[in-house]
């Protein structure tokens, strides 16, 4: 009884996680912010490596927002990105000169600096894991910046008759 709990909420986090879902045709975006295209004025997106899947940055006034993530369909199943989903977090911080702390952390996956902010990716766990920014890599000149201009009219939603197998 209590492993048939277990799987129903897993499939009502799943169909939760992938109205969050738009599929192009080279990848699927998991949207972060609802509507940014609208809500926001910026005039690009940066892209920055996390792990395997890239955190999507607008510039807002000073400071930047993650608003989505992007995940190539030539690396990432729709099953993998779900699980993924529920186990990981990817969050971008102000700049700070003194320590972070990360809540409900298990681990960090990769963490850097982007502009000066602190980008982390992290498995969702129990602890708090401190990370000290003065001892991350800058990446801004390093890393391989994907300017996008997002066609959302060709993003469809995902279908929610996808089988949690």
């Amino acid at each position: 009884m209590k492993e048939e709990k277990l799987i129903h909420f897993q499939q009502y986090k799943y169909a939760k996680l992938i109205d969050e879902l738009r599929e192009y045709p080279d990848s699927i975006e998991y949207i972060l912010v609802h509507d940014y295209e609208n809500r926001f004025d910026f005039q690009r997106t940066e892209c920055v490596q996390m792990g395997d899947c890239f955190a999507q940055l607008i510039k807002v006034g000073k400071s930047y927002q993650l608003v989505s993530l992007i995940f190539f369909k030539s690396d990432w199943t729709v099953k993998q990105i779900l699980k993924f989903l529920s186990s990981h977090r990817i969050e971008i911080f102000q700049r700070a000169s003194g320590p972070l702390y990360i809540q409900n952390a298990h681990k960090i996956i990769d963490s850097k600096l982007f502009r000066g902010r602190p980008l982390v990716l992290f498995q969702i766990g129990k602890k708090s894991i401190v990370v000290e920014p003065n001892l991350l890599q800058e990446v801004t000149e390093f890393y391989e910046q994907y300017n996008k201009i997002s066609h959302t009219g060709l993003a469809e939603k995902m279908l929610k008759d996808f089988s949690f197998d």
